[in-house]
């Protein structure tokens, strides 16, 4: 199952590399750095909430008969909960890099989980789809170097919404 998860990431982090463009000319602008807010909502064996700030390139390409490109590529920081109180309460801040274009969403995460005096690191791809890259719904597996924490699943279905204007608008021409 793990090594089917890394094929997948591997693939299409590969052909996004490797990837050319044709002779059309698409007027682009100038790449800055942008900030997305993002929040979500997911199922890992209990519901747990989520609320990220973005740093990347919004895009918003919309070239003559081809597939537009819409969405966002960058860098993610944020913290998860379950919003729990006492001794069932956990929380894990979260280090990320996530592309969400047009049609697909794939995200890969370092984060610790806490709860009391208990502390589980794990690695998380997650795969899935996405509308312009504002709503995405994505599958992802938990990689834990030790099960300290029980109660915490490895599986995780996810959906999640990325705000910002360009964005926003970009996904309103889009549809």
């Amino acid at each position: 199952m793990i090594k089917n998860i890394f094929l997948i990431v591997s693939l299409l982090l590969s052909s996004l590399c490797f990837a050319q463009s044709g002779e059309t000319e698409i007027l682009k602008e100038p790449e800055k750095v942008e900030f997305v807010f993002s929040s979500g909502v997911f199922i890992q064996k209990e519901v747990f909430t989520e609320f990220n700030i973005s740093f990347g390139k919004v895009s918003a390409e919309f070239p003559p008969k081809m597939i537009p490109i819409v969405g966002f590529e960058g860098f993610r920081t944020g913290v998860e909960t379950n919003l729990k109180s006492n001794e069932d309460f956990v929380i894990a801040p979260k280090l990320g890099y996530e592309i969400s274009i047009t049609f697909f969403s794939i995200r890969l995460s370092a984060l610790n989980y806490f709860k009391n005096k208990e502390s589980e690191f794990r690695i998380l791809p997650e795969l899935g789809a996405s509308i312009g890259g504002m709503f995405n719904l994505t599958y992802g597996y938990g990689i834990s170097f030790k099960n300290s924490i029980n109660g915490i699943s490895n599986h995780r279905l996810s959906l999640s919404i990325n705000l910002n204007k360009k964005l926003n608008r970009a996904v309103k021409k889009l549809w």
